[in-house]
């Protein structure tokens, strides 16, 4: 008897699978502005999302059919004949339903079903999206390559940074500010880990078990989350003298897809539906450093004639979204040294897929995917290192991975592609792709080993346009100073700072002093209106007639509150190249650009001073005063020894 209970307790789950279910359509009525329809699908997208769409499509054509919400009655009735729902993708109109077996002949028969298959199956071809369009070239001037600057606070990780000239962007203030990056991985233990805990996380989402924990969970293997962990840290991670990520100032959006133990096609659900919800969310460049072709044993892999760039279920969905303006990178996969070896996503034709480098930058790796893909494209698109890659340890704080592979190669490239999104956010994806190609070591002669080889980051920024730093902000003798570096292929011929207080109505143009020895601008705010919040942009124009204004768009400005400082003027500014020499007197103060001799001595010239008393300063440009004397200008000496 006490065997028969058991068996029927446990009877309910064991026919249990999950399957897709697609439908027919959305439901009643059509499709156009002001309709039913139309309403739904714009209230799913963000204001964000609307922003990154209008850089592709024009202003009234930003919301498309495939946003429209799957119909809540049809998940309603499925729902009622037993089914739990674990995923619903708008996109392709499905949802993913875990059932009994022997109930799904019930499913099947509804009228506004379409298709059901087992999750274990490849989706039809003829379910799938069009192919995305063809990418666009853009007109570039000379190419002019810099010498790269090595900066001691990146410790280990300096090489994987420099390698790709990312570093040198860091050096010009760009850090990959407001950019929202979406990570697809296998979880991320980041809220507790020194490095990463203050890192900009926007979202965070669990695909796999329907929630919003992206560590480990009681099912989890106890390894789950360190891969994910890892990919998180080479981008987002900060700890000045052990590792600093290519682009640790984004926004990130964390989305768990990825199952340790098992190779399953729920696995491609996952991951078309966390790229929807990354849509929603407005995220501007996509990572993933996971591939699929052949699965558990249970299930069907995908044939190389499938490896096409738009067949399987991670690729279409992949092309869908570069369509709708998001810049996506691929690890290209570690299956080398063979030909054809790339997987999906990689193969997509979306997809900028990465393969591996020696850390000398003179060698691809032997396990780095190659192409060509199944319809004869060269992959990878570039390279990046994939060899002692510097990380966070999951599992101890305190620790750095040296990671190899593509997995590691791939988030080191996006976070370049986060900067140049930084810098100028007018980029759309064909145009970053064809800007990389045009710096890139082996632009020349692109083959399936090295692609188009290593591309040049800075090179890139500032052949592109001006490339202007976020601002850098701190309290200053009573004053507030703000700071922006510029650089371009021609000189800066002048930067403008427009300034409007909270109390006035128009802003106010000031030009920016100049220290030539860091490409850097400088001015003092000293208000006299009484505010304390200002709004402000910079506009910067060069030699050749250029003129470029940070924020870019015009609706858009920096908002300053006196006394504040800048996250990232600790990182940006090294104390050991600029100070700045403080003049005060009776009558007035300035604020002159010096340069120290390495002997400490301070040659300068003294102002034109009606005054008794002139008492010069030298602060560094953290504030911090490291000289200062008072003095009869009348016995004025030109120079100073302060060591």
């Amino acid at each position: 008897m006490l065997f028969l209970i058991f068996l029927l307790l446990i009877s309910p789950n064991i026919y249990a699978e999950k399957y897709r279910v697609f439908f027919k359509d959305k439901g009643e009525g059509e499709f156009y502005k002001g309709t039913t329809l139309f309403q739904l699908a714009e209230n799913s997208i963000s204001e964000r999302s609307k922003i990154r769409r209008a850089k592709i499509f024009p202003k009234d054509s930003l919301v498309t059919s495939q946003d429209v919400p799957i119909n809540p009655e049809y998940i309603k009735t499925i729902a009622s004949q037993g089914a739990e729902i674990k995923l619903k993708l708008k996109w392709l109109n499905y949802i993913v339903i875990e059932i009994d077996s022997q109930k799904i002949s019930k499913i099947q028969s509804l009228p506004f079903v379409k298709f059901v298959q087992k999750i274990g199956n490849k989706v039809p071809r003829e379910l799938l999206f069009n192919s995305v369009n063809q990418e666009s070239k853009i007109d570039l001037k000379k190419e002019i390559f810099l010498n790269i600057a090595e900066n001691l606070q990146y410790g280990e990780s300096y090489n994987q940074l420099r390698m790709l000239a990312i570093d040198k962007l860091h050096s010009y203030g760009i850090f990959g500010e407001d950019v929202l990056l979406g990570i697809l991985d296998s979880g991320f233990r980041w809220k507790t880990h020194k490095g990463l805990k203050n890192s900009n996380v926007a979202a965070e989402f669990d695909f796999l078990n329907n929630d919003t924990i992206t560590g480990n969970e009681a099912n989890d293997v106890p390894s789950q989350d360190g891969h994910g962990t890892m990919v998180f840290s080479i981008i987002a991670g900060f700890s000045p003298g052990k590792l600093i990520g290519s682009a640790p100032f984004a926004n990130f959006a964390l989305a768990k897809t990825e199952s340790i133990p098992f190779e399953s096609h729920f696995e491609e659900d996952c991951f078309a539906s966390a790229l929807e919800w990354f849509d929603s969310l407005g995220v501007d460049v996509v990572t993933s450093s996971l591939g699929y072709s052949q699965f558990d044993s249970t299930e069907i892999s995908y044939d190389f004639d499938e490896l096409d760039g738009k067949t399987t279920l991670v690729s279409a969905y992949a092309n869908f979204a570069k369509r709708l303006g998001i810049c996506l990178v691929a690890s290209a996969g570690n299956k080398g040294p063979r030909d054809s070896t790339i997987q999906a996503p990689a193969e997509a034709l979306s997809e900028i897929a990465i393969g591996a480098v020696a850390p000398t930058g003179d060698t691809v790796l032997k396990f780095s995917s190659r192409g060509p893909t199944a319809d004869g494209r060269i992959k990878p698109d570039f390279l990046a290192q994939g060899k002692s890659v510097i990380s966070f340890s999951a599992v101890n704080p305190d620790t750095l991975l040296y990671g190899s592979g593509t997995s590691v190669a791939s988030p080191l490239f996006a976070g370049g592609v986060v900067c140049l999104l930084s810098a100028f956010e007018e980029l759309t994806p064909d145009t970053v792709i064809s800007l990389l190609k045009s710096f890139a070591s082996n632009k020349e002669h692109p083959n399936n080993t090295l692609g188009w080889g290593i591309p040049d980051f800075f090179a890139s920024a500032i052949n592109y346009d001006i490339l202007i730093s976020y601002p850098i902000t701190y309290s200053i003798n009573n004053r507030q100073r703000i700071i922006f570096k510029a650089k371009y292929t021609y000189p800066i011929r002048k930067v403008n700072l427009f300034l409007k207080g909270e109390s006035e109505s128009d802003f106010k143009l000031h030009e920016m002093n100049y220290s030539e020895y860091y490409d850097l601008y400088y001015f003092d705010l000293n208000p006299n209106t009484g505010d304390s919040i200002f709004q402000y942009f910079v506009v910067a124009q060069s030699t050749d007639g250029r003129e470029r204004r940070k924020p870019f768009y015009q609706n858009k400005t920096f908002v300053l509150k006196m006394g504040m400082e800048s996250s990232n003027v600790n990182t940006i500014l090294d104390t050991n190249y600029i100070r700045l020499s403080f003049f005060a007197s009776e009558n007035s103060s300035i604020l002159y650009p010096t340069l120290l001799e390495s002997s400490g001595e301070l040659y300068f010239d003294t102002p034109t001073i009606n005054s008794n008393w002139i008492k010069v300063a030298v602060v560094s440009l953290l504030g911090e005063v490291v000289f200062e004397k008072k003095f009869n200008p009348k016995y004025a000496i030109k120079r100073f020894n302060f060591l």
